[in-house]
């Protein structure tokens, strides 16, 4: 009886551990030329399409605009990665003070998972000193099966970015709430005004 209990137990467990392989395995974020996604709100529409890939820094991405304003973003094993570049123009000449990729999801999804990174640098211009600091803060909030998409993990992301001359800082502060499936990506999103639903995509 004993062994019994134990086999059904190591059963479970197993089982387990391979719906958390199957669903690490799944393809959360797939970016392809031409793939595209729509989303509706209350009052208006966002449309996200991946372009060509593009080469920065001897990193490729992909352009991945929504209603054509661009983010470039690299997908790796254990990350989905974003451009960032911060510029500062003194007397018609620009300085960049910061340039890289910086994680802004962590991948596998795991429910619970936190992650915090933090691109900063400073450049001295004329006898001034610059600072810029880009932030993502991320967590994998929990996931629900959805009948329409199956597993549907929800990602929380805090944007912060700050500048300062001579000590004097500007900081602004964005947050959004992403929801994505396997196979199919973000299925909707919702930031500081409104939420958007995915009304149509195309994944060939």
């Amino acid at each position: 009886m004993r062994y019994r209990h134990l086999f059904m137990f190591l059963l479970v467990i197993g089982c387990g551990e391979n719906h958390i392989v199957q669903r690490a395995a799944d393809d959360y974020f797939p970016l392809r030329e031409g793939y595209w996604w729509r989303y509706a709100g209350e009052n208006d529409t966002v449309l996200v399409e991946v372009e060509p890939k593009d080469t920065l820094l001897e990193i490729e991405c992909f352009p991945v605009s929504y209603n054509g304003m661009p983010k470039y973003l690299a997908k790796h094993a254990g990350s989905i990665s974003q451009y960032v570049i911060r510029t500062h123009n003194v007397a018609g000449d620009d300085y960049t003070i910061i340039e890289d990729f910086v994680v802004r999801i962590e991948l596998p999804l795991v429910v619970g998972n936190t992650h915090h990174h933090v691109l900063a640098d400073s450049v001295s211009v004329a006898g001034h000193s610059i600072q810029a600091r880009h932030e993502f803060i991320g967590q994998v909030v929990g996931y629900d099966f959805e009948s329409a998409y199956g597993d549907v993990y929800e990602v929380s992301i805090t944007t912060i970015r700050s500048f300062s001359i001579d000590g004097t800082a500007l900081a602004d502060t964005g947050e959004v709430t992403e929801y994505y499936a396997p196979g199919v990506g973000m299925v909707r999103f919702r930031d500081g005004t409104a939420e958007y639903e995915l009304i149509v995509y195309n994944i060939p």
